[in-house]
């Protein structure tokens, strides 16, 4: 893909860096498949009210606020999932087309200078659509990164963050230009306050979250000069681009988190996908369309809490709600587990990468793909990995216990999937209409060299398993995962390390960041609710 079909940003093509050193030997591809084929969860229907699914540390807008802040970050046109293609053998290098940095290029592109187009006449407002984003004649969005129109929902995030940005512009027009972060430069100002705003999200508000309380004890709270001595894996001698490890497993740990479907509005819920039926409706959450006036989000109260992380019903248990109609109730993200929800074992044929099927099927042969000629979310992931020669999540983890840190290495007996079965629990009464699960084992040559991808899932899983483990097989009931710690997922030491050194790391690396930046050490954001507001998306896209 060219750098021009991606909203003309990529001047700068580099390698990923590396975490930890690369595998010399990969997986078997068809032990990955097996592995796939597991990871799928049972088919089910987006229903509003409680869900067993659900992860109640992490309502579902930061599912794809996560994807947002992802398509920020990264863009990786270059690689191929054939191991036998990376150097030296190959020449197919994972590479980045992004700037390795929390800048909002998606959402400012070029800027006012390069791309006027996407800018009102005084060279600081972007200009949108009346509730949607700005369109070509055909159609397409035109925005900083093409990705943040897919869908529904990462659209309207795309679309809330511009519509902060011009608030602040507006703001800012009330006030002195002398007295502006960069005096007399009204973009340069505006943007660096909603970056700083959004930087700040991404630490008090995102990564709590997603990850561990403890995990995250290094960072959280700390200044810049504290921090300095904490990095274990994303060292500065490292931060030239995101690593491997991060883009190629950590950060996909929000595909466990995608739900079936969602509720947008008292009038419609939507899948994130069409059915296979074409005789049936095929009105989805898919997006590269104007953004139909039905799929409007009327209040970010189904998607984001006014509340600050574990602050709301996620800590509690969940009893009611569950994006009914009316009022707007909660909607909360899937557990991050071992399994992801039926749509995403067979991909829509335009949503991944144009070759991903093709190469998965090379990759595989002669075993089909599971829903061939449609790829597999779970399958494409592992295969990169592979490609990528990502170090295991054994590695990761004794890597950090001899960094002193107390990790436990998962046992073989953790390595295991939450599969769908019509057992009944041993001793247990049958509850009609309610599904049971079973604890299945990974494949064995999995379950002591883990795929890195995977062993971040079942790490986060964890938890869930020690609370529920099941009868003598391992069986049990899904209404044990809707409260208590079956309801609860986050990131653990290798997951959420992995993902906590990159997000600090490049903040701590970037000169113009809120922690580096000379004129952002009295910085106070704009949010709704004035000076002291909680900081957190909600407030900011209720601005």
């Amino acid at each position: 893909m060219s750098a021009s079909a991606h909203g003309f940003i990529g001047s700068h093509l580099q390698p990923f860096t590396e975490l930890l050193p690369q595998r010399t030997t990969t997986f078997d591809p068809h032990e990955l498949l097996a592995l796939a084929k597991l990871m799928k969860s049972p088919p089910d229907q987006s229903a509003d009210g409680p869900d067993p699914e659900e992860n109640l540390w992490v309502p579902a807008g930061y599912t794809y606020f996560g994807q947002f802040v992802d398509h920020d970050l990264t863009f990786d046109s270059t690689s191929s999932l054939n191991p036998a293609d990376r150097p030296p053998q190959g020449s197919h290098i994972p590479s980045n087309l992004r700037t390795p940095r929390f800048d909002l290029d998606n959402v400012y592109g070029d800027g006012p200078d390069a791309q006027p187009f996407m800018y009102d006449t005084d060279g600081a407002t972007l200009l949108t659509g009346t509730d949607d984003l700005l369109r070509a004649p055909n159609n397409r969005a035109i925005i900083g990164d093409k990705r943040n129109d897919e869908n529904s929902i990462v659209c309207q995030i795309q679309l809330g963050m511009i519509r902060y940005h011009n608030k602040v512009v507006a703001a800012l027009k009330a006030e002195p230009p002398a007295s502006w972060n960069t005096p007399n430069n009204l973009f340069t100002s505006a943007q660096n306050e909603v970056r700083w705003t959004y930087q700040l999200i991404l630490v008090q508000d995102f990564l709590p979250r997603i990850i561990q309380k403890d995990v995250l004890a290094d960072f959280q709270g700390k200044d810049r000069h504290q921090r300095r001595f904490a990095y274990i894996l994303y060292t500065p001698d490292k931060r030239a681009n995101l690593p491997r490890e991060f883009v190629g497993a950590g950060y996909r740990y929000g595909h466990s988190g995608v739900r079936t479907g969602y509720r947008l509005n008292p009038t419609k819920a939507l899948d994130i996908f069409p059915g296979t039926d074409p005789t049936a409706p095929q009105e989805s959450l898919l997006g590269f369309d104007p953004l139909p006036t039905s799929h409007i989000i009327e209040s970010w109260q189904r998607f984001f809490p006014a509340t600050g992380p574990g602050a709301d019903t996620g800590i509690t248990g969940r009893v009611t709600g569950g994006g009914s109609p009316s009022p707007a109730e909660l909607q909360y993200a899937y557990k991050i587990d071992s399994t992801l929800v039926d749509p995403l074992a067979a991909l829509p044929a335009d949503v991944p990468e144009p070759t991903a099927a093709t190469e998965a099927a090379a990759a595989i042969a002669p075993d089909p793909l599971p829903f061939a000629p449609l790829a597999s979310l779970a399958l494409l992931n592992l295969l990169r990995g592979n490609a990528y020669g990502l170090a295991t999540g054994q590695d990761f983890a004794q890597a950090l216990r001899w960094a002193g840190k107390p990790v436990a290495t998962l046992t073989p007996a953790q390595m295991v999937v939450r599969v769908a079965t019509d057992a009944v629990p041993q001793g247990v009464p049958v509850e009609p209409g309610v599904q049971a699960f079973q604890w299945t084992p990974v494949p064995a040559s999995l379950s002591h060299k883990t795929p890195l991808w995977f062993y971040v899932l079942a790490e986060a899983q964890a938890s869930v398993l020690a609370a529920i483990p099941g009868d003598a097989s391992g069986v049990f009931y899904e209404t044990l995962l809707l409260n208590g710690p079956g309801a609860l997922t986050q990131l653990g030491w290798v997951g959420g390390r992995i993902v906590a050194e990159v997000f600090y790391g490049l903040l701590d690396e970037d000169p113009d960041s809120v922690f580096n930046h000379p004129a952002a050490g009295t910085f106070k954001p704009r949010l709704a609710g004035g000076p002291g507001a909680l900081l957190c998306m909600r407030n900011l896209l209720d601005f």
